[in-house]
């Protein structure tokens, strides 16, 4: 096999597993399912063009058997009347039908097979339309199921990844140093009210020996 043909059963392989990735199953049991009443609505049509013609033979077979019958009443009547002429005319007239009820008979018979085989073959088709029909529902239901559960899949695995890169002793570590840092600030907030109320003390203080100063002067 040459390298160019190679590469073409690659390609057509690659575009085919495409097409099979596009394709929705169910759509195609759907066409299937339409094409197929498409079939039998057009079988139908035409066996009856075949099952009208097995019942025009019949009445025709009827007919021919009354006209036989009737013509050998009448052979009868000429015989005891003792008119041999007439008689002769009679046979001669139930003979002819006679014959072309033996050749429409075979017709009958030919086309009556044809139309009992075109039945059961009506019938099949009928029977594998409604056998598609049930599993296109049931195939349905298993397409939609599985297509959730894929999307279900792809949903976790997406977190699987997106969350698998975060490390959780690297965000214990973090919120251990937040908190640290807190605590810090704390003690760092608690010193410097302390530093507050020795500054205040200590303005206390020296407003009350400058009062005691004035107190002094006033003795004196």
């Amino acid at each position: 096999m040459s390298v160019f043909k190679r590469i073409s059963n690659m390609f057509r392989a690659k575009v085919n597993g495409a097409l099979d990735e596009m394709e929705n199953p169910i759509e195609l049991l759907d066409q299937k399912i339409r094409d197929m009443e498409e079939s039998l609505n057009k079988a139908k049509i035409s066996s009856a063009q075949i099952l009208g013609n097995v019942h025009e033979l019949k009445q025709k077979i009827n007919k021919l058997k009354l006209e036989s019958e009737d013509y050998e009443s009448k052979i009868k009547i000429a015989l005891k009347a003792n008119n041999e002429a007439l008689a002769k005319k009679a046979l001669e007239k139930k003979l002819e039908s006679d014959k072309s009820l033996d050749s429409i008979n075979k017709s009958y018979i030919e086309a009556k097979t044809k139309a009992d085989t075109i039945k059961e073959k009506l019938i099949e088709l009928q029977k594998e339309i409604e056998k598609t029909r049930s599993y296109r529902d049931e195939a349905a239901a298993r397409y939609n199921n599985a297509e959730a559960t894929e999307k279900v899949n792809e949903i976790l695995s997406n977190v699987d990844t997106k969350y698998n890169k975060i490390n959780i002793d690297d965000i214990e570590r973090k919120i251990e140093r937040k908190e640290a840092i807190a605590e810090g600030l704390g003690e760092l907030k608690t010193d410097t009210s302390l530093q507050d109320e020795f500054e205040e003390l200590e303005k206390k203080v020296n407003l009350e020996d400058e009062l005691l100063k004035y107190k002094e002067d006033l003795n004196k």
